[in-house]
């Protein structure tokens, strides 16, 4: 009886391994470490599942998801939930209201994993990985990209009958002077939200520098030429069309211009195919070269996780195959930082063929530590001297005044 039982599980043991492919099962709850990802976005999730395939099989580590309703949420419940334990072990995070979190010690730096060969960072587009160093601190391991842009309506531009594209703002400037004097129409969509004046600052040669450069003669150029091109009735902002955003404006096909991003291709794609856009780099200030925000996405882990080894582990894998940059392409439409997959980028939006070597000269936004504050009052002062016809003040009493706050 011993004899037969003994030749039916030799039996059940080769059956087993064939059907295993002749390696052993790998044990249902053997020690898989379990991770949990963070973001504001199912789109994200979607990438994220593409680039962390295979990973539960090869290294035991399985990635779960917590969405929040918005961005604002995330950035408001992330340092409360640490203080509580209850966060979750990295997150997919922008680059624009970081600093606070870097400068509190809650997004922890990864330069040991990148040392030592677990995370290789060498195809990534140098501007968007200098998006996440700070103090040669890496904190961020960027996996896309959005270059700041202006954005054309060609149909309109076509029907008035204009020539060259604008390469400056004063070019833009006579444009609009045209495009009002033979429609009455403002042709420039001003959206006056931290985002779209950043790129002014930019490109006009100024920027934040992180709370360091607010109080600049270049950034208060940009709030001026905001300001005057408001007043001239040159531009409208989307608020008073009841809009929420530059693009819906945009969608309606009576103005000709807008700061914004590659994101604009999806919209108008679903909602206005028949309107054909122009995507172009930022235009230069009176006497600066080019500038434009880099929009990046990056993977970042949280202080408080017991599991930091597993994380910088599953960044690598991510990082180590092109799923994930493949994903950035089909499912979000996004330049991918990954340089090697920028032919297939290429391939697939080539209205985006020159915004690749553009994002190269990208810088991060560049915020003040306590982004949200200065991002609020930065509107709030915007808005004050636009929509009050009687005010006296001028962009360099704006940057003033955020100077003294902030810097």
């Amino acid at each position: 009886m011993k004899r037969f039982l003994m030749i039916g599980f030799l039996l059940f043991s080769i059956l087993a391994l064939t059907f295993a492919g002749g390696k052993p099962a790998k044990p249902a709850d053997s020690n898989v470490v379990t991770l949990t990802l963070g973001n504001w976005s199912t789109t994200e999730n979607d990438q994220w599942t593409l680039g962390f395939a295979g990973l539960e099989e090869e290294l035991g580590i399985k990635v779960t998801y917590r969405v929040y309703p918005s961005d604002s949420e995330f950035w408001d419940k992330i340092p409360a939930e640490i203080a509580a334990g209850t966060s979750v072990d990295m997150v997919v995070s922008s680059n624009e209201h970081y600093l606070q979190f870097i400068n509190q010690g809650l997004f922890l730096p990864l330069d040991d994993a990148i040392a030592d060969g677990t995370i290789n960072i060498n195809q990534l587009i140098s501007s968007a990985l200098e998006s996440w160093q700070l103090d040669g601190v890496t904190y961020g391991i960027p996996y896309s990209v959005n270059p700041g842009l202006l954005i054309i309506n060609v149909n309109l531009w076509k029907q008035m009958g204009f020539g060259a594209y604008p390469q400056t703002w004063d070019d833009v400037l006579e444009i609009c002077k045209e495009y009002k004097a033979k429609t009455g129409k403002p042709a420039l969509v001003m959206n006056i939200q931290e985002y779209h004046l950043t790129n002014y600052a930019l490109s006009f040669g100024g920027g934040w520098g992180f709370g360091k450069t607010i109080n600049t003669p270049q950034n208060a150029k940009a709030l001026q030429f905001i300001i005057d091109a408001y007043r001239n009735g040159y531009s409208i902002t989307p608020s008073e069309l009841g809009l929420g955003w530059d693009g819906a404006v945009m969608l309606q096909g009576e103005t000709l211009f807008s700061t914004g991003g590659p994101w604009y291709y999806s919209s108008f794609r679903e909602d206005a195919p028949d309107i054909e856009l122009k995507y172009l780099p930022v235009p230069r200030g009176a006497g600066a070269a080019s500038g434009l925000t880099l929009h990046t996405g990056a993977i970042v882990a949280l202080k408080g996780t017991k599991h930091l080894p597993e994380i910088k582990k599953a960044i690598g894998y991510a990082y180590a195959h092109d799923a994930l940059a493949r994903a950035v392409v089909d499912v979000s439409g996004m330049i991918p930082a990954d340089k090697n997959m920028h032919s297939y980028y290429r391939q697939k939006f080539p209205m985006f063929v020159d915004l690749i070597d553009y994002s190269e000269t990208g810088k991060p936004f560049g915020y003040p530590s306590q982004s949200k504050r200065f991002a609020d009052a930065l509107i709030s002062e915007m808005q004050s001297v636009m929509f009050d016809r009687n005010s006296k003040r001028t962009g360099q009493d704006i940057v003033t005044a955020l100077a003294r706050q902030f810097q």
